[in-house]
Parts: structure tokens; sequence; C-alpha cells
């Protein structure tokens, strides 16, 4: 290999023609990782920088830096068979590290299977994949979808520095690599596509209920990590000073004050010019909200209302800045008080299969609301809902308790007049999501609401009734 010493990176390359791409690259201050893409002698070059931080990252650097891993593992990758990007060479400096590749011009799995109606060949060619890996006793240990990149008909396997190509392929090894491909999806899948999947897989009957538990593990330590980023500088988050952005909407939340829609002992709402502004009386609720917020967007998951950014301040009040609602439709209980009477037996129907799509959705990934009463239930006029109070959302496997907190709220603080059988019907669907003994839910659920009155905001203020 050819040694060349630019002004950041020790460079170790394939040959000297590519000394000109790689001359002037420099990893960003502050950044954890960077990409570029260059063109090169009529073709394209893909070149990813690392930083190194803490003692860990100077031990790493020194050791095992990851751009000369990914190096060393993308040329036993493509040597035994199993697309990768075809490395061009690998750049070390003080705390950084670098590699350089031929560009892949292709899509994420994820993002082609998100947007995919026929979701059934894409299982099929994930199973191939998978396979395949397994053949080649290979495991990647950070194997989530968006590390798969599909170009044509070809699967390839990126973002390598964790990989590893074993002497054998163990049942851990195949059961990481499973849980980390699926975890993604694992809530999206009907039981249909699981059985589907398994089966073209051949996955062992003996292994399906450890990758089950693997998934649900692996999801809550991803929650966790999730929100302990959620305070400094990210992939979503981008951190200037006490203020912390979502990437790409540093730009929002700017305007001038206008209203003041809520006080109270716990949280102050304002309307300004185009934001709306929550500020928290404590720190605890606004951390826990921002947190909340943060693993939504890494989930991708569009269930509440757009955050801009959060002002954590080392002494006083934070705030968190999100999108305006006005004018985009009102809470359930008032939807509810507005509309119910008007809508014939049809129009009831479509409304709580829609409502109960959406709470099928939300509950099927983990996500739950510890106060879900019908005024933190969003009604948007175009179609859809959304959760408000974020601070009061957490992520957890849906189970008879949270199903019976659920019904209970929501009884109590919907109108009287919505009727028993379409209260039912919504249960019904809900209920399928958990193997119980859904007459004995059902009885709970009942017993639990008639104990309270049943509070809501109408259309001309508070209401409060009794089930009697």
């Amino acid at each position: 290999m050819i040694k060349v010493r630019t002004e950041e990176f020790t460079w170790f390359l394939e040959n000297e023609g590519f000394i000109p791409a790689v001359r002037d690259i420099a990893h960003p201050d502050g950044e954890r990782r960077s990409y570029r893409v260059c063109e090169h002698d009529g073709a394209k070059l893909f070149i990813k920088t690392f930083s190194e931080k803490g003692l860990s990252g100077r031990v790493r650097s020194l050791i095992s830096p990851r751009g000369k891993t990914e190096f060393i593992v993308a040329r036993k990758l493509n040597a035994l068979g199993v697309p990768a990007p075809l490395p061009l060479g690998y750049g070390i400096g003080a705390r950084t590290s670098a590699i350089a590749e031929y560009f892949i011009d292709g899509r994420t799995f994820l993002g082609i299977f998100e947007s995919s109606s026929n979701r059934d060949p894409l299982l099929e060619q994930l199973a191939d994949f998978l396979h395949l890996l397994k053949k080649a006793n290979v495991r990647h240990d950070d194997l989530h979808l968006d590390n798969i990149l599909v170009s044509g008909d070809i699967f390839y396997l990126v973002d390598l520095h964790k990989a590893k190509v074993r002497a054998s392929f163990r049942a851990d090894d195949e059961l990481a690599n499973l849980t980390h491909a699926l975890g993604m999806v694992w809530h999206d899948l009907s039981p249909g596509e699981r059985a589907a999947f398994f089966d073209r897989y051949q996955l062992m009957p003996s292994m399906k209920s450890d990758l089950e538990k693997a998934i649900r593990s692996l999801r809550e330590k991803w929650v966790l990590n999730k929100m302990a980023r959620a305070f400094r500088d990210t992939s979503i988050v981008h951190r200037n000073g006490t203020r912390l952005f979502i990437r790409g909407r540093e730009g929002s939340g700017g305007g001038v004050f206008v209203e003041i829609l809520k006080n109270d002992r716990k949280v102050k709402v304002e309307r300004h010019g185009d934001h709306i502004r929550k500020t928290y009386t404590g720190t605890r609720r606004l951390k826990t909200a921002w947190r909340n917020h943060v693993v939504l967007e890494y989930m991708h998951t569009t269930i509440t209302p757009v955050v801009y950014y959060a002002e954590v301040p080392e002494t006083g009040h934070g705030y968190i800045a999100m999108e305006d609602l006005a004018d985009r439709g009102e809470e359930l209980d008032r939807y509810l008080d507005r509309n119910y009477d008007a809508m014939d037996a049809q129009q009831r129907i479509s409304f709580i299969a829609l409502l109960a799509h959406f709470f099928l959705a939300v509950t099927a990934r983990g996500i739950a609301h510890k106060d879900l009463k019908a005024c933190n239930i969003f009604v948007l006029t175009k179609g859809g809902f959304l959760f408000l109070d974020v601070e009061d959302i957490h992520f957890a496997s849906v189970t008879p308790d949270v199903l019976k907190r659920l019904f209970c709220q929501l009884n109590n603080t919907v109108p009287k007049r919505i009727s028993a059988r379409d209260r039912m019907r919504f249960y019904l669907r809900l209920i399928s999501l958990i193997d119980c003994d859904k007459k004995q839910l059902f009885k709970d659920i009942i017993t639990e609401s008639m104990k309270d009155k049943i509070v809501h905001e109408g259309t001309s203020g508070l209401v409060i009734d009794s089930w009697k």
C-alpha cells in the first residue's frame, strides 16, 4: 500500500492515484462523524471520518482506529462474496480516523421498506441476506436496517467498524444479527409477515422465543441510549449553548410572543408568532419531554407536534418550542362534543376504526401515554391523531394493566353520550393486541371507570357528569 501524510491523516492507499482525492480531507471540529462524496477520475468516492473521544477513544485510535477496522473488514467481506463497499484506503490521525471507498448509489433497506406497499418480497430478500451473513460467519453488531444499502437487486452491508468475521458462527452470533435487523421493524410486522420471514430464513423453532425476548431487551437499551444522547450533539440533535435543536429545524421557533394559553403550577403554554412555547416549572419534566421527543425523532414516528428545540438553562425555567396546531384540528373531547351527534352510524364506525388504528400502531411499537385523557389526543382536520403532553409518554410493552388504565382514562374524559356500543367497538379492536382474559379485563374497566366522574372539555367549557 502507498503511505501518504496529509495535514490531519496518515493515509494508507491501494495506489497513488487516489492521493488527490484525500489530500484535503479533514474531520470537522465537534462532529462525531463526517461524510463526503466526491468525484475522482470519473468515479464517485465516499469518504467517512471518525472522531475518537475520551480515554477509550484515544486507546482505540492507537490500537484499532475505526477507519482501519472498516477497511480490513470490507476487504474480508468482498473476498467472502458478501457485498460491501469496495475500500480504497484508510487514514489515521491523532484522535481521528477515516476510510475511503467507492460510493454505492442506493437507498437504505429501512427507507425502501417503510415506503413499500408490497413488503413480502423485501422480507424474503432480507431473510436471504441474513442467511448469507450466517453462512459467511459475519456478525455485524450494529445491523440496523439503515446499515443495509440496496442498489438494484444487491444488498450491501455498510458501517463495518463493529463487524467481525468469525472462525465459526454460534447461536449468539446469529441471534445478534437477527435481533438488530428485526428490532427496527418488529412492531410493524404482522404475525403473517413474521411467520413468512422465519420460514424463508429457516430459523430453528427453539430460537423464536429467545429472539423475541432479545428484541424487547434491545429496544429497552436502545431507548435508554437515545435518551442519554438527547443533550449532546448527535445525528439528530444540534447543541448551541443552552439550546438544543432538532437538526434541520434550527431556523424555526423564533416568533414573538402573542398570548398565554395556559398557566398553572406545572407549566406555562404560550403562543408565539410561529410556534408554541411550553415552559416547565421543574427541570425534571422538561428533560423528560425533551428525551421523549428525541427518541421519537430517532424512531421516525410522527405522533406528536413537530418539535423545534429545547432551551435548557443552568438556572431558571426551561422550555420547548414546537409547531402550533391552531386551525389544524382540536382535542378529542371537544371534537366529539362538536361532531358526535351529527355523525351517522357508518361515520362513527369509521372514526372509531381510525382512532383504534392509531392506538394499535402506537402501542404495537411499545409507546404508551401515562395521562391519556381525551384532551391529550389531538384530532387533525385532514385526518390522523397526535399525542399532546409528550412528557407523559413512556416506552413500554402493552400489558393488561396498561390497557385498563388507557380505557379508564378515555372512558372518563369523553362525553357521556358516547354510546356503550361505540366504546365497545374501540375496546374490541385494541384488546386484540394482547393475550388475556378479555371478559375479566372488560369488567375491571367498567368497575374502575364507574368509580370516577366524567370530566371533559366541551365546546361550551368544562363538563362534569356522573355515570348514573
